[in-house]
């Protein structure tokens, strides 16, 4: 049973390496004509460099430009926008409550300080939610330390993006797991292929003997 499943086995790999082969012969034949056919034709084209193919960069370059410009525009008049609605709200609080001096400079710095690791669109959410806090609390009017509450609402919201992050990057995660799966399983074919090759290679080492 034993000899014939080797018997068997031989057969399939002698198949398998006679087709690897051919197709090995087929690729080198190829890439040989090719390369044969390239070196009979002297001719060489003239490389065509057009002044209208560097007008079309400089449009291009210039757009992009433009685009980013009015982008960052967009971005300052919008953050600007926020910075003054929190300071508007805590101006109407009492002077007990927070020292107004210098009070938009102040907002605006601490903001761009904390916010100096992130994009533009998290910076705008992050001013928009803290206008959003000041002018609640602007409307109910208590006493409060402005210092804790704005150091928690800032652990509260950097807190969110991070588990927010977090998500995305599980949602990717399972696709860098499919294409390392497929990356094993093709190396995983190319030992077998070793394995049967030398194992064919000591079998006619073996008859060889004999």
């Amino acid at each position: 049973m034993f000899r014939f499943i080797e018997k068997s086995f031989l057969k399939i790999t002698q198949i398998l390496g006679l087709l690897f082969a051919t197709i090995v012969l087929v690729v080198a034949v190829i890439v040989s004509y090719n390369k044969i056919d390239v070196k009979a034709d002297d001719k060489i084209d003239t490389p065509v460099v057009k002044f209208a193919d560097y007008q079309k960069l400089i449009r291009n370059q210039k757009a992009k430009i433009s685009k980013n410009l009015d982008n960052n525009q967009r971005f300052d008049k919008t953050f600007n926008a926020y910075i003054d609605d929190i300071v508007s709200a805590l101006s109407g609080l009492s002077d007990n409550v927070i020292d107004k001096t210098d009070l938009k400079q102040k907002v605006k710095i601490s903001s761009k300080v904390k916010l100096s690791q992130y994009p533009q669109s998290v910076s705008v959410a992050y001013v928009k939610s803290l206008a959003k806090l000041t002018n609640q609390v602007a409307i109910v009017d208590v006493k409060v330390n402005m210092d804790e509450l704005v150091n928690w609402h800032d652990q509260s919201f950097f807190q969110q993006i991070k588990e927010k992050d977090k998500r995305n990057f599980l949602q990717v995660g399972p696709l860098r797991i499919e294409k390392s799966a497929y990356s094993a399983m093709w190396e995983v074919l190319a030992i077998f292929m070793l394995l049967v090759i030398m194992l064919a290679v000591l079998r006619i080492e073996q008859n060889t003997r004999k």
